[in-house]
């Protein structure tokens, strides 16, 4: 049984980590605010950007080798999302359990696959699998910029024109809300159609008048908006799951900081409880050799 010396220093060693993962706890909370914010400031541009695409494909048919898929898929590009740290719980382990799952199905199925990871964990997790990374970033951390996903995204676009890989899949955690993340597949390229729905058709055919699709005159005309506008939605895409999962990662951060105050919290109790229990057994036994000692002389 340790004695009170050692519970006495343990209580100020647990003392001091409480300290130390509150403060982590409370700069997570600050950082977790911001990176929310920056979704939000993504929302109203992503939404917009969807609405004119949708706009185009209401107008009629179009076509654009980002909208075209490939079959049958036979290479992969996979870009796997994970944070330069730890001390965030399963934010990391989750993602790259998502994207070890996908590479062995791949790898199953035949198809060859290209690996790309952002992020020192997943970087060291990948290497230590001996699985083959074609290219890691490390530059992208609590406070992604639109400038690096821009050039992430155009390499992305060169090697899907090319036909150096078939589609482009980002694996990263997806913010839903601040207590909901979960890690995810994207796929970045190519891009889902932006084909109207039934009701958003129904609602243009009202307003027109008539129940078919209303006639845009587009200026310039649609094959370059759509130039301009597709390469600038996938940019658009990957810079938003970066943001989200930068907003992920200080959630995930936050709590598990939350989890370790409180297990130390609970432990200096606990070793405070014990040492009390022996600083009162000594004083006691002091007691009780100071009566006896006293009774001898007598």
């Amino acid at each position: 049984m340790p004695s009170a010396k050692d519970l006495k220093r343990k209580i100020r060693s647990i003392s001091n980590t409480k300290k130390i993962t509150r403060t982590m706890e409370m700069v997570a909370t600050v950082k977790s605010k911001r990176a929310q914010d920056r979704i939000k400031a993504t929302t109203p541009y992503s939404r917009k950007l969807a609405e004119i695409l949708q706009s185009l494909a209401g107008s009629g048919s179009i076509t654009h080798p980002f909208l075209s898929p490939r079959e049958p898929v036979r290479r992969s590009l996979a870009l796997v999302v994970t944070g330069n740290r730890g001390l965030c719980g399963g934010y990391n382990s989750n993602v790259l359990h998502l994207a070890e799952r996908w590479l062995a199905a791949e790898r199953e199925a035949g198809r060859e696959t290209r690996l790309q990871v952002s992020g020192k964990k997943g970087i060291a997790r990948f290497r230590f699998l001996k699985a083959g990374v074609e290219k890691s970033y490390t530059h992208i951390d609590d406070r992604p910029a639109f400038k690096d996903a821009g050039e992430i995204a155009e390499e992305f676009m060169k090697r899907f024109l090319a036909g150096d890989v078939d589609r482009v899949l980002v694996f990263s955690t997806r913010y839903h809300s601040s207590s909901i993340q979960k890690p995810a597949e994207a796929q970045l390229l190519p891009i889902a159609s932006p084909a109207s729905t039934a009701e958003e058709a129904g609602k243009a055919g009202a307003k027109g008048g008539r129940g078919g699709t209303i006639d845009f005159i587009f200026e310039p005309d649609r094959d370059a908006i759509l130039k301009a506008l597709l390469p600038l939605s996938v940019k658009n895409a990957l810079y938003r799951l970066f943001v989200e999962a930068a907003a992920s990662e200080q959630v995930a951060r936050r709590v598990a900081m939350k989890l370790a105050t409180d297990n130390a919290e609970e432990m200096i109790r606990m070793y405070t409880r014990s040492y009390n229990r022996q600083r009162q057994a000594g004083i006691t036994q002091q007691i009780m050799e100071i009566v006896a000692g006293a009774e001898a002389l007598d």
